[in-house]
């Protein structure tokens, strides 16, 4: 048996096309493309906010002036309105003006106003006309002289900064694109295009009998503390945090009057808490992952869910209520039980596990080599990538 560890000698970064992003056509939410856009902003703005900082989506009904807002580490806030307009004329402004005033009366403590719009504002200079980007400069010059002495930032996430973001490669805004504007993105034709590149990449290294995954290779990536290994583990704190974004608040809402509003308020803080166990854990070559206390809060965080799905599920029972939400509401659920039973699969894997282990035997059939291609004992430090010529022989 040949085992080839290939560690690539640059990387190559395979840039995803862009995808046409029409916020006039934005997946509708509880029946409304308005409510689809505020929601969009406030899962962007959430995307945005450390693990540690306290995030609060504003529920239906009056929203004082805000869809959400985020603690900051000084005490100060940062607030997301949203408006799905296509124009910026007097009336849209004096819109924007109730709900700026409705967020500085109903939190003091607001630092920054972000204001998300679906269209860029245009900047068409005709005769004495007001262009919308004018408009636009007015108004905030306009507040800040209202609101003195209280100081407070006005932002404006247009349509492009909305786009950019949607665009991004990582998982968590990828899965949001394809949700919210229905684009299929990972198409065969991508996946193929990214291969060829790998495999020109590779050369004569590349050979497709034998490149397979094996749960070895991911064994010796553990072992060397492998940055890709690494990287693995810091996307575990980001499973959870999707599918802990969509359902915390949802729950902690639909049982706060119920005998399991303890436990609801104090999923968000529990499912907080492991991410951050996650990211913070010092991971040196020298320090030992401490997966242990991962599975604990895991196990605490799956018990303290189960008393809350028994209560939803004792709502889908009663008369009355919101069907539809109850049965919403347990869907998130479900999600986040798959979520922490991936993740605690993982970090129990026998291969993950041997990140914590300081020797390695290769053993084999007599006669054959365990060696680097090279001819040289592979006596490396923890924490590199695997080298190009790395070859075990059994």
């Amino acid at each position: 048996m040949h085992l080839h560890a290939h560690g690539a000698t640059s990387k190559i970064r395979a840039t995803m096309p862009s995808p046409t992003i029409d916020f006039r056509t934005i997946r509708p939410h509880h029946g409304s493309q308005h409510s689809g856009f505020e929601e969009a902003i406030c899962q962007l703005a959430a995307l945005e906010t450390a693990p540690d900082a306290p995030f609060h989506r504003k529920g239906a009904g009056a929203d004082a002036g805000l869809e959400c807002y985020r603690v900051e580490a000084d005490g100060s806030e940062t607030g997301w309105q949203a408006k799905y307009f296509f124009e910026f004329g007097s009336s849209e402004a004096s819109q924007l003006t109730e709900s700026l005033s409705q967020a500085i009366a109903r939190h003091p403590q607001l630092g920054r106003f972000i204001v998300g719009l679906p269209f860029n504002l245009s900047d068409g200079r005709v005769g004495n006309r007001i262009s919308e980007r004018d408009r636009w400069n007015r108004w905030v010059q306009a507040r800040a002289d209202a609101i003195l002495p209280r100081v407070v930032t006005i932002e404006l996430w247009d349509e492009t900064q909305l786009i950019e973001r949607f665009s991004r490669n990582e998982p968590q805004y990828a899965g949001r694109r394809h949700y919210w504007f229905d684009l299929l993105h990972f198409t065969p034709d991508w996946f193929q295009t990214r291969f060829a590149i790998t495999r020109k990449a590779l050369g004569t290294r590349y050979t497709p009998e034998l490149n397979i995954e094996l749960p070895i290779r991911r064994g010796l990536l553990a072992i060397a503390r492998d940055p890709a290994f690494i990287e693995s583990l810091t996307r575990l704190a980001d499973e959870l945090d999707e599918a802990r974004h969509r359902t915390t608040d949802s729950v902690a809402r639909i049982l706060a009057s119920g005998p399991a509003a303890t436990q609801a308020a104090d999923l968000d803080v529990r499912f907080r808490a492991i991410s951050s166990l996650i990211r913070t854990a010092s991971i040196s070559p020298a320090d030992p992952v401490p997966f242990d206390p991962w599975v604990r809060a895991l196990d605490e965080a799956s018990e303290t869910l189960g008393v809350c799905s028994a209560a939803i599920w004792d709502l889908r029972t009663q008369q009355g209520g919101d069907r539809d939400e109850v049965r919403r509401v347990q869907f998130f659920v479900e999600h986040l039980y798959e979520a922490i039973e991936k993740v605690s699969g993982i970090i129990k894997r026998p291969v993950s596990r041997l990140a914590n282990e300081h020797r390695l035997l290769v053993t084999g059939e007599a006669g054959t080599v365990k060696r680097r291609s090279k001819g040289t004992p592979d006596r490396r430090r923890r924490g590199t990538p695997f080298s190009d010529n790395m070859m075990l022989v059994c």
